[in-house]
């Protein structure tokens, strides 16, 4: 079986300004401290996302702390461009930052390369404070919090991602407020992956904050958009049909790369040697992992295949599945609380949508919605409907 690549994450740095108390990459060292990525290492990525790439790719940075390899970026962004052309291919880029180091000069690279920035961020002064100190455990909140606004005034497209730890749960509700008050548009809060298991209590927790957010982002989506973007990403799945066979592109169309041009599953595994599954030079699709996560689809997972939520599910990260259970097929009783709130409380907020609204957001055509295009498999259609009414 072989798919095709639509992104590849760029260790471009394996090393960090931060400290964050929850980092599962050692510092954002991975075990290999100050290690760049070479011009040589970085250009054999973008061959290979050319080769086996989709017509429409992207590029991510990411690290430990990317910036500080700021001019590998530009140098790659240039040869990117230069290959997609060459091959006739549309490129994007992305980037994945703790936001210490944005200046003036680096939002000029984003809005004249048009990049999509995700800002690792984790809310009110306290929690980021606490959570994403700069080594030596001095606070960031202040200088992140500026440059936040900086980007956010200049018109970068940027979105926030807050990772908080278990006993921060209570706080959700407040902690999404203070990112929409922020002024994002675009807000994922993540539990920290740490020792401590999180149960179906945790999920408790977050549904109660959910039950919140659906109601708020009901109020204001005619003028901010769905904010939160695990209910938006659920209402469109219900609006479009979509049933996710998969939990995302892991293994298949997404791919995380290590300073050393060594292939993982995803950002996530980089540095887990035992996840290596091949290097810049020797790329196969054959590779037993990747056939293995593409025979599994969630219809064919033992613990899944008879889920009625499965559709919007996929089965789970398979690096969370892999941390709390040793099996990246089997995920973890938080989850799939979780997942069963999430969907019924974007299924709330979808029944109570303008459908106008939900056409002209949400449509792949710019006359009619999906609801109308009869484009949706039946079977699927019913399986999906067969979901929403039992949750």
């Amino acid at each position: 079986m072989k798919s095709k690549i639509s992104s590849l994450s760029l260790n471009v740095m394996e090393d960090c300004n931060f400290a964050c108390v929850y980092c599962y990459g050692d510092g954002g060292t991975y075990h290999t401290p100050n290690t760049r990525m070479s011009p040589e290492v970085g250009k054999k990525v973008i061959d290979l996302l050319m080769r086996e790439g989709k017509k429409f790719v992207n590029v991510q940075f990411f690290g430990g702390e990317p910036l500080l390899n700021l001019p590998l970026i530009q140098e790659l962004v240039a040869y990117a461009k230069e290959k997609a052309e060459e091959y006739g291919k549309t490129v994007t880029f992305s980037i994945t930052t703790n936001g210490y180091l944005i200046t003036d000069k680096v939002i000029d690279f984003f809005l004249e390369n048009n990049f999509t920035v995700t800002l690792s961020f984790d809310g009110p002064k306290d929690v980021q404070n606490h959570n994403r100190p700069l080594r030596g455990g001095y606070p960031t909140f202040d200088v992140v919090a500026k440059n936040a606004k900086k980007m956010l005034e200049r018109g970068v497209k940027v979105s926030v991602r807050a990772t908080i730890l278990p006993e921060q749960l209570g706080r959700y509700y407040e902690i999404y407020w203070f990112f929409v008050d922020f002024g994002f548009r675009s807000v994922h809060i993540e539990p920290a992956t740490t020792s401590t298991p999180l149960t179906k209590e945790h999920a408790k927790l977050i549904e109660s904050a959910l039950e919140k957010i659906a109601k708020d982002e009901l109020e204001h989506y005619k003028e901010k958009g769905i904010v939160y973007t695990k209910l938006r990403e659920m209402v469109h799945m219900i609006y479009s049909g979509t049933y996710r066979h998969y939990p995302c592109g892991v293994a298949r169309s997404y791919f995380g790369v290590s300073a050393d041009g060594k292939i993982y599953p995803c950002h996530r595994f980089v540095g887990m040697e035992e996840f290596v599954i091949g290097h810049v030079d020797d790329f196969r699709w054959e590779n037993e992992f990747i056939q293995k996560i593409l025979r599994h689809t969630v219809d064919r997972r033992q613990n899944c295949s008879n889920c009625p939520i499965r559709a919007y599910c996929g089965g789970g990260c398979i690096y969370s599945n892999h941390y709390y259970n040793g099996d990246i097929f089997l995920p973890d009783e938080f989850h799939c609380a979780y997942m069963f709130a999430l969907v019924k409380w974007g299924s709330w907020l979808y029944s109570n949508l303008d459908e106008d609204w939900l056409n002209k957001v949400f449509s792949r055509s710019p006359q009619s919605g999906v609801r109308d295009e009869a484009e949706v498999d039946e079977s699927k259609a019913q399986k999906l409907k067969e979901a929403v009414e039992s949750v």
